[in-house]
């Protein structure tokens, strides 16, 4: 059905378990760790294995990691107006150094610029039973670029893969990237790398009002901003994690 305007939000708390189940047979993208861990996996658990809470939890953390600083790792499309308000696209994204398989498959292609560490989208998915599902999936990644401008982002790249369903890659098809404003920036038709440029428009706000933002309501002035816990920093999000040893190939041995 395609009737009814779509809208985007980011992901949070109570939209978490909407997130469609993707083109990929028995993947789940609620417990979902390919992209966060090299030996990570696609499928789910059962639901009655010991593990699927504990691995739903440890995914939603990771995609409110950057909550505090500029907003969450996915975004949903719903189909406006909907009487059961079913989620029908979703896009995960974050920087490169949230996602180790992403650097990886980075690390192939050294001709691509070092600095500023480009944000990367790992998932976009939109539901089969849209008929405008390539539409509502331009529209989705157009959302994200959108947000990822407004948060200083300077660059976003991709890496779907050629196959016969190019809905099954996590990444989603190339076609929908090109019509999004990405061009291949390396790889080939197989392994291409898509890549947009954005202009980092933070519409007025920086990393000073970021902490200002967050300043405690009866704060005097002094002692702030406190020391940061042990998160994700602003030099996090914009600079290369440090070169690692030789991992697996992060394709599979197919």
């Amino acid at each position: 059905m395609s009737t009814g305007e779509v809208i985007f939000s980011l992901v949070d708390e109570a939209s978490f378990e909407a997130i469609p189940a993707p083109a990929r047979p028995g993947a789940r993208c609620q417990t979902c760790d390919y992209w966060e861990r090299l030996d990570g996996s696609r499928d789910g658990p059962a639901a009655e294995g010991t593990d699927a809470s504990a691995r739903a939890d440890s995914k939603l953390r990771r995609l409110m990691a950057g909550r505090e600083l500029a907003g969450a790792y996915g975004m949903l499309a719903w189909r406006d107006g909907s009487r059961d308000r079913l989620a029908l696209g979703w896009a995960q994204f974050g920087p490169l150094s949230a996602y180790p398989r992403a650097l990886s498959i980075r690390e192939r292609y050294p001709e691509l610029p070092d600095s500023p560490a480009p944000w990367v989208v790992t998932c976009l998915q939109v539901a089969a039973d849209a008929e405008d599902r390539k539409e509502v999936a331009i529209g989705l990644l157009s959302a994200v670029c959108d947000d990822l401008d407004r948060r200083g982002i300077t660059a976003v790249e991709a890496y779907p893969e050629g196959a016969a369903d190019d809905w099954v890659p996590s990444a989603g098809p190339v076609g929908v990237y090109l019509a999004a404003g990405f061009e291949r920036a390396a790889g080939d038709d197989r392994y291409p790398v898509m890549r947009r440029e954005l202009g980092g428009e933070t519409e007025g706000m920086d990393w000073g009002d970021l902490l200002a933002k967050a300043r405690p309501a009866d704060d005097s002035g002094e002692g702030w901003p406190v020391p940061l816990p042990n998160r994700p920093t602003e030099d996090d999000l914009f600079r290369l994690p440090p070169a690692k040893p030789g991992k697996p190939n992060p394709f599979g041995d197919d």
